[in-house]
């Protein structure tokens, strides 16, 4: 699956919104104990991660990997 420059840049703004929303929603969550703050930690980390890693792949994949993105 090829993507095009508009697929690439509408996930990177989902992903970012996504990060957004956790940094706002996640501690009133954890005030209201619906969720520890180890989980938040780690949902909120492993989105940045998948951004950060995104983010990479945009910049050092060689064309035919940025394919698979």
């Amino acid at each position: 699956m090829e993507l095009t420059q508009t697929q690439i840049d509408t996930y990177r703004r989902c992903i970012m919104r996504e990060i957004n929303l956790r940094e706002r929603v996640y501690p009133k969550r954890v005030e209201q104990g619906k969720m520890t703050q180890q989980q938040a930690d780690f949902e909120l980390s492993t989105m940045k991660e998948i951004k950060n890693y995104f983010d990479y792949l945009q910049i050092h994949a060689t064309p035919e990997q940025q394919k698979l993105l």
